[in-house]
């Protein structure tokens, strides 16, 4: 009789999956019972009141006068409640289970990530588009149809867009300063917008445009955080900040002008297993056989970083582990010892000193070292951090920031991060749009006048395609309590009289020329948020069937989740069993 692995059968809490596809023993159903399947004109019906209710989620917190949101999320042992007026810091924290939603979500969190802003804008935009269209889909449209119309307006917003770009040249310095202010507008307060927009600036002068421009653009800044004091205590270093403690207390806390020599790897005896299974260990029936193996361990430490002496780096920075001998050999000598790098960083740290990452010391030049006018730790807060500062042409720097507890300084540093991502995307196309809703409307009229051109239905598409676009000055009105319908008819008649640069000055709530105010954003992020709606809101009209699976009952989800935990081949056996 075959045993039976105790470890398989329930416990009183939990209960074995079986498939619900059975009726009096027979396979009668092809999906589970649990399964939920909409088709059709009810799958388009969710999809668009998903989609509905993201728009209302992101409309609130778009421009620069926006609101916040009130955050509560389980997360771990205890609830975590927050506020912000970031949508990336919303989606990412709720738990979205509409796929329309999901996929909407997905879109304005990638645009975000390839230029650094047009997160909100994307989302509504594409949720606009799909609300104008809903009228045609009730009059029996089919979808195809729709999706013909809205891919020729997609090509002619594209072929218009670079059109409406503001003919003045500014300089660099300029543009990466709209870039950087646009991106962090309305997610800090505005004294704090000023001072981030000072320190990034400060930043990206420091490194250079041209780095700023290259390959590793976004990764010219990094952030450091420490809990304390406020964000006007922050600094950016020119060089960079280490978290690492110094090893020993015999160590200089201060060099100036160091020489920094980075090693790869380690600096200690090798100690490798033969294979996974065998080791080996030494054994001594003498002591003076033991005290020579210890002299000839230092012998050949010494040797190893012999080479490191002979080019007079006064600070070591290693990858790995450093042998504990060596920490009492190199503190005699003055020399300041860091260990333990991740990957990323320790190529952070290189290219900021302009070092080579030297594999083996004994190939080490002084050619191949950093320089820097100081290397001192200092306190910040409560935190103990070396500074490397002084570095000549460093191609990456340090901003540290200061603040009351983690959870605001995590939002602080995802939004620096997608403004150096906004500074990369502008420094690389420095073309410029009117801001205001102005880029918008302009193209909104421009697809009114085209739409007469096509004699079929997709002529309908395109005027909603307008509706949709034509809908963003006015949501942007509406932050400051504006009438939507109001604006949108004042914005249509400045535009047919020619005004392009009309739009919404949320600051006099009012309609101005933003040519006179200098409102300006940047064309590649309107080209992305376009080019993002609209394939979000073809994506949406393509699916014609929503199968959703339902999570298992509590007592059958117990006994996987533990299941999981003591046999993952058992695992996946049942998971084929159950699908």
């Amino acid at each position: 009789m075959k045993k039976v692995d105790s470890r398989l059968m329930p416990l009183k809490h939990e209960r074995v999956p079986t498939p619900d596809i059975y009726l009096d023993g027979k396979p009668v159903l092809v999906l589970d019972r649990r399964t939920t399947r909409r088709t059709k004109a009810d799958a388009i019906t969710d999809n668009l009141a998903a989609v509905e209710f993201m728009r209302d989620l992101a409309k609130t917190i778009f421009g620069p006068r926006r609101l916040i949101k009130l955050v509560s999320s389980e997360e771990g042992k205890y609830p975590l409640t927050f506020i912000t007026s970031d949508l990336q810091s919303v989606l990412k924290r709720i738990k979205i289970k509409h796929p329309a939603a999901q996929i909407i979500a997905g879109a304005g969190i990638t645009a975000h990530r390839e230029k650094g802003d047009g997160c909100v804008s994307t989302i509504l935009l594409a949720a606009s588009i799909l609300q104008a269209c809903k009228p045609l889909l009730k009059k029996k449209t089919h979808a195809n149809q729709v999706i013909d119309g809205l891919s020729l307006a997609y090509h002619k917003v594209t072929n218009l867009a670079p059109k409406l770009a503001v003919a003045e040249m500014f300089d660099p310095q300029r543009v990466i300063e709209i870039g950087i202010r646009n991106s962090l507008e309305g997610k800090l307060l505005s004294f704090d917008l000023d001072l981030i927009s000072k320190l990034l600036w400060e930043a990206v002068k420091t490194v250079g445009i041209q780095n700023l421009m290259g390959p590793d653009g976004t990764d010219i800044v990094d952030v450091k955080k420490s809990t304390g004091g406020s964000l006007a205590d922050s600094q950016v270093v020119d060089g960079i900040v280490l978290t690492q403690e110094i090893p020993s207390k015999e160590m200089p806390r201060r060099v100036e002008d160091a020489k920094i020599a980075l090693i790869q790897g380690e600096l200690r005896l090798p100690n490798k297993k033969i294979n996974r299974y065998q080791d080996y260990s030494f054994e001594f029936d003498k002591p003076e056989r033991f005290s020579g193996f210890n002299r000839s361990n230092r012998s050949f430490l010494e040797s190893l970083v012999a080479k490191i002496l002979e080019v007079n780096a006064n600070v070591i920075l290693v990858q790995e582990g450093v042998d504990d001998f060596l920490f009492e050999y190199f503190a005699k000598r003055g020399i300041l010892v860091i260990r333990r790098f991740p990957q990323v960083e320790f190529e952070r740290v290189s290219r900021s000193l302009g070092a080579k990452m030297i594999p083996d010391p004994s190939l080490l030049t002084p050619e191949d070292l950093g320089c820097a006018k100081l290397v001192e730790e200092r306190k910040v807060g409560k935190d103990t951090l070396i500074f490397i500062t002084g570095c000549k042409l460093p191609k990456t720097v340090d901003i540290v920031i200061r603040g009351a507890n983690k959870r605001t300084l995590d939002d602080v540093e995802r939004v620096m991060k997608g403004a150096i991502k906004a500074a990369v995307t502008v420094a690389k196309d420095p073309r410029l749009v009117w801001g205001g809703g102005a880029f918008e409307q302009e193209l909104a009229m421009k697809l009114y006048d085209y739409s007469e051109e096509i004699p079929d239905r997709r002529q309908l598409v395109i005027r909603a395609v307008a509706e949709a676009f034509e809908s963003l000055p006015a949501m942007l009105a509406e932050t400051v309590g504006l009438e939507a319908v109001d604006i949108t008819a004042e914005l249509r008649r400045r535009h047919s009289l020619g005004e392009a640069s009309a739009g919404v000055d949320v600051n006099n709530n009012s309609i101005a020329l933003m040519s006179s105010l200098g409102l300006l954003d940047s064309l590649d992020v309107k080209l992305q948020v376009v080019k993002s709606a609209f394939e979000t809101a073809i994506t949406i009209l393509r699916v014609d069937e929503v199968l959703v699976g339902r999570d298992l009952p509590e007592p059958e989800r117990a006994y996987v989740q533990r299941i999981k935990g003591t046999s993952p081949e058992k695992l996946k056996e049942k998971d084929a069993y159950i699908g």
